[in-house]
């Protein structure tokens, strides 16, 4: 007899920053290719530090339990100045054991939810080109390809922007 398997996802706020910092730090170890930061840039931070980001950049977790991440992903504001009312997706990884199961999903469609809510007209984010399940998963979300040419990440792999805009009703009373 198997049981349905129930996924949960909630904010992390600056009072669960032990769990952001321990996916944190294993993100940074297992793909280190997929963020724009290097695992010796947070390893040795105080705990402290993990709470500040949690209190300025909105970032949500998702598990079979709430307080044991599986999934996160984070989003920011005004990070383009071309379009100041989109949010960026950021941070986005799921633990090896739990990709494909629906956990990466539900943290993103948190954090795409918040943006909406918080007044972003889209979502936009760069993915690592030789990343086909991440892509194919934006894509199942709605997010296209922007055709934006010669985007590459800190270690100069190339990356692709895609975008999601949202309906005109998503976020707003």
């Amino acid at each position: 007899m198997s049981k349905e398997e129930v996924i949960r996802y909630w904010r992390l706020s600056s009072r669960r920053a032990e769990e952001w910092r321990e996916i944190r730090l294993e993100s940074l170890r297992v793909a280190p290719e997929a963020f724009d930061t290097d695992l010796t840039d947070w390893q040795d931070r105080p705990l402290a530090d993990f709470a500040a980001r949690l209190d300025t950049v909105p970032t949500f977790a998702s598990g079979a339990e709430i307080g044991s991440p599986l999934a996160v992903a984070s989003w920011q504001a005004q990070l383009d100045a071309r379009d100041p009312q989109r949010g960026w997706l950021l941070s986005v990884y799921a633990r090896p054991k739990a990709r494909g199961r629906g956990y990466a999903e539900a943290a993103i469609r948190a954090a795409l939810e918040d943006a909406a809510l918080a007044g972003m007209s889209s979502a936009g984010l760069h993915v690592h080109a030789d990343n086909t399940r991440a892509i194919s998963l934006y894509r199942r979300l709605g997010f296209v390809e922007t055709g934006r040419e010669n985007l590459v990440n800190m270690r100069g792999m190339p990356e692709i922007e895609m975008i999601l805009p949202f309906r005109a009703t998503e976020g707003r009373a």
